[in-house]
């Protein structure tokens, strides 16, 4: 098995355990085992536990950030949902990392600023999505320019905590759920929103049922 190959199947593996048993149960000598290779092996490609949660960690930025350069290039509310979706299916993938993020990071200073500056990335990337969709009519937040970032900051808050909302309340995270997190987004945009705000709406749950239909997204259930 190829260098690439054996840490492909460590990350897979402990992704998979960390989502079902959370990663504080769960030691580099387990994923071994479920990996069916030796410890010296595991630690030869990763010392420990953290630097693997620092790649799977890499693999949610490079998911996230992939589509990041051409959305502002779609300024529409639909592809407003469609980013909303992106991420909800991301956080389900890696729900572990989401669930634990405030103790992960307290704990390890370089996840902490490899996410920070995630973060920024992806805060400037929606900045320049609103930005432009006020270019083209859609929004319009008059000469109070400062208030994009903070109303880009609540969207991020809402979209990262939703599913782990949903699924604290022992609910499944279907299309329709999703829609609910959703609107919590527009209807904060909506002062600021030029185009027509039912009708923007019923599109984007079109939008998101059309994404969502036939995605595996009730993990979350399963693991609560």
């Amino acid at each position: 098995m190829t260098t690439r190959a054996t840490q492909a199947l460590i990350l897979n593996t402990a992704l998979g355990l960390f989502n079902r048993y959370g990663s504080s149960n769960i030691s580099t000598n387990r994923v071994a085992a479920e990996c069916g290779i030796s410890r010296g092996n595991l630690h030869y490609h990763f010392h420990n536990k953290a630097e693997i949660v620092q790649s799977l960690f890499q693999r949610i930025a490079r998911a996230m950030t992939d589509g990041q350069p051409a959305d502002h290039l779609a300024p529409t509310l639909k592809h407003m949902a469609e980013m909303y979706v992106r991420q909800s299916v991301l956080i389900l993938e890696y729900e572990f990392f989401y669930r634990e993020m405030p103790s992960l990071l307290r704990q390890d200073s370089l996840l902490l600023r490899r996410y920070r500056e995630y973060r920024e990335r992806r805060i400037a990337a929606i900045e320049r999505f609103f930005q432009a969709l006020k270019d083209k009519g859609i929004m319009n937040f008059g000469p109070e320019s400062t208030l994009v970032r903070p109303l880009v900051i609540a969207t991020w808050i809402i979209s990262d905590n939703w599913p782990n909302f949903v699924e604290f309340q022992g609910g499944e995270l279907d299309a329709d759920a999703i829609c609910q997190g959703y609107d919590m987004i527009p209807h904060i945009l909506e002062p600021y929103i030029a185009a027509d705000f039912s009708a923007a709406t019923r599109t984007s749950h079109e939008t998101i049922h059309a994404l969502v239909s036939g995605m595996n997204l009730g993990r979350l259930v399963a693991t609560g």
